[in-house]
């Protein structure tokens, strides 16, 4: 109770007009300090649309490769517009660099002339990168130049997404014409498979054909090889004839022309044989022939000309097997007129019978022939039948190759999807950001300025202990040459400078947290961290104070220097030098700036737990050493008779 006493008479000293104002001055320099920092940067970030930014775009139109128009200046231009990020002015090149230059401007994006020109390259095979250049002037704001970061990175998304939706366009475009093309492919494919299968038919029924023709042309050379064998006994009988004619020539005249008779039905039979094959060979030629027309790829076919070759060889030869045995028969009928005559004029045929042996021989020889060209038609339907064969063969190894073709291309087609314009611009869309970022947060702090709040707050208290004991006194002078004990002593001198701190936190908070929206997760602990705090820094220059005089608050002036950085309030703490790492937890603020993160955004109980203990631990350490110190004080000195420093 001593202590409170005490404490009541330092602040009593404090009447008159003036005087009274002291205390309440001293309440509201945390409000002053903290709250003003907090007024001036609570949302910069949000208030970047009154900064005058200037623009300069000079791309011109493109056209990509397919064709399709690129203006990706003037889209970006009006992404600007639509943005709202910044106070943006679309200006000429000269503008934009006078404006940076005296302040007007505090940066300028230039977008160059070839912009679109290069981001038309995209779906080239070597395409350009294209680039904007962002300039800055740190002269006229430094901290604008940090600012501009956020707009780079945005910047860089959009043009990003831009071109990604633009390459898609173009690659699904490539995928159309690919699938259009398929499409005639296939068409074609299955064209071809019907035309090889007609190929196939055809090729078998000239296979068969040639087989059943080679086997009459068998017949045909058997029969020929008879007649060649049969004139030629004529020819050996007529041979005697000649010796025979005067005795037998009644007799043998009446043979002769049995005989002629014969062989007239004879060769009239091999004649329509030849005929028939010379008819059968040249439709072959004429089948072959409109197979290659109606299938022109078969012209080239290997197999193909050789059967057709054949057929044409086999043909000739038909052709002139068949006119032999028209010569022949017509030399058999001659004979037989001639035989008939001379058994109608036995007497002039003696005469004529000497005669008679050279037509016989005559139609020995073409006997003879037609039997010859039997048998080479006979060879040149078994090449045909093999060269039918093996086309028939090619033409099914044609038609499995073509079904083969038209399977594949059918594959690859099906395999290409059919897009419409709208599935075109959705995967455009999806594909030019491909990937979403959802960005969450444990314990948000939202606004700059509430997230810093912890740190100012703390600032705030720090500054108010430098200048509570610049008008309040550290120790009651006659409880110090009194009788009161030490510790109430020290507490007597501390506890008028907690209480006023007390106050200057809570307006503080209350300031804070109505004008400018400071909203803490957990407002009444965060009161009762704030009070602890002052209390805290209040007993650090306290002490200082006390122990030092004068040059305490130097002391205290270099500890707030040295919590600016340590105590973690603006960057990790890992990005500070080792010296600040060290100090971090040695010093009364880091715990403050801790607790209050808590209290301001939500966190581990178990640090603000933490963060109070050490706080309070502190203040009873701190109050200990001064009690020490006022102990010390009770015996004078010259040198505090006659202190070096003194206000």
């Amino acid at each position: 109770m001593k202590a409170v006493k005490l404490a009541l008479l330092e602040l009593r000293r404090f009447r008159g007009p003036m005087r009274r104002l002291v205390p309440l001055l001293l309440c509201l320099v945390p409000l002053l300090y903290g709250a003003m920092y907090l007024w001036a940067n609570w949302d910069p970030y949000g208030k970047t649309d009154r900064m005058p930014v200037a623009v300069v775009n000079q791309d011109h139109l493109a056209h990509a490769k397919q064709g399709r128009r690129v203006d990706a200046g003037d889209q970006l231009v009006k992404q600007l517009k639509a943005s709202g990020t910044f106070d943006w002015h679309f200006v000429g090149q000269d503008e934009a660099r006078d404006g940076l230059e005296h302040g007007r401007y505090f940066f300028t994006i230039h977008i160059p002339s070839d912009f679109s020109h290069k981001l038309a390259t995209g779906a080239d095979t070597r395409p350009k990168q294209a680039g904007i250049r962002i300039e800055l002037n740190d002269a006229n704001n430094y901290i604008a130049g940090i600012m501009t970061e956020v707009v780079q990175t945005k910047l860089q998304d959009q043009v990003n997404s831009a071109t990604h939706a633009a390459y898609v366009r173009s690659v699904y475009g490539e995928l159309s014409d690919v699938r259009d093309k398929l499409t005639t492919a296939s068409d074609g494919a299955h064209r071809l498979v019907g035309a090889t299968r007609v190929a196939q038919q055809g090729t078998s029924t000239v296979a068969s054909a040639t087989s059943t023709l080679h086997d009459g042309a068998t017949g045909v050379a058997a029969g020929a090889r008879q007649i060649a064998r049969a004139t030629g006994q004529i020819d050996d009988l007529a041979g005697r004839l000649d010796q025979a004619a005067a005795d037998r020539l009644p007799g043998a005249v009446s043979a002769l022309v049995s005989t002629a008779r014969l062989t007239t039905d004879g060769l009239d039979a091999v004649h329509t044989a030849t005929s028939a094959t010379r008819k059968g060979t040249s439709r072959a030629v004429g089948d072959l022939t409109d197979l290659a027309d109606s299938h022109p790829e078969l012209r080239d076919d290997p197999v193909y000309r050789r059967a057709l070759g054949h057929a044409r060889s086999l043909d000739s030869t038909a052709t002139a097997l068949d006119g032999r045995a028209a010569a022949a028969e017509n030399n058999a009928r001659r004979s037989l007129r001639e035989a008939e005559r001379l058994q109608d004029d036995v007497g002039s045929l003696r005469r004529d019978v000497l005669a008679l042996h050279t037509p016989l021989r005559l139609v020995d020889t073409g006997s003879r022939s037609a039997a010859d060209g039997a048998h080479g038609l006979v060879e040149g339907l078994g090449t045909l039948e093999k060269g039918s064969g093996a086309l028939h063969a090619a033409a099914e190894q044609a038609h499995g190759g073509a079904s083969e073709v038209s399977r594949t291309v059918d594959d690859g087609l099906h395999k290409i999807p059919r897009t419409s314009p709208d599935q075109v611009a959705h995967a455009a869309e999806v594909l030019g950001t491909p990937v979403h970022i959802d960005r969450g947060n444990l314990h948000p702090a939202g606004v700059y300025g509430r997230g810093l709040a912890p740190f100012f707050f703390g600032i705030a208290l720090w500054v108010f202990g430098l200048f509570a004991y610049l008008l309040l006194r550290p120790l009651n002078t006659r409880a110090l040459v009194g009788r009161v004990g030490a510790f109430t002593t020290a507490v007597a001198g501390w506890l008028p400078a907690a209480l006023l701190g007390a106050v200057g936190a809570l307006v503080l908070y209350g300031v804070v947290d109505l004008a400018l929206g400071l909203n803490p997760v957990h407002g009444f602990w965060m009161l009762a961290l704030l009070v602890t705090g002052a209390a805290a820094f209040v007993a650090v220059d306290h002490c200082l104070r006390t122990v030092f005089g004068v040059p305490g608050d130097v002391l205290s002036l270099v500890l707030l220097i040295l919590q600016l950085t340590a105590s973690g309030g603006l960057y990790p703490l890992p990005t500070e030098p080792a010296f600040f790492q060290v100090l971090n937890p040695m010093l009364p603020m880091t715990y403050l700036v801790d607790g209050l993160r808590v209290t301001v955004s939500g966190g581990l109980t178990g640090n603000l737990v933490r963060d109070f203990a050490v706080l309070l631990a502190f203040t009873a350490g701190l109050l200990a050493v001064t009690a020490l110190a006022v102990r010390r004080q009770r015996v004078w000195t010259v040198g505090r008779l006659h202190p070096d420093v003194a206000l």
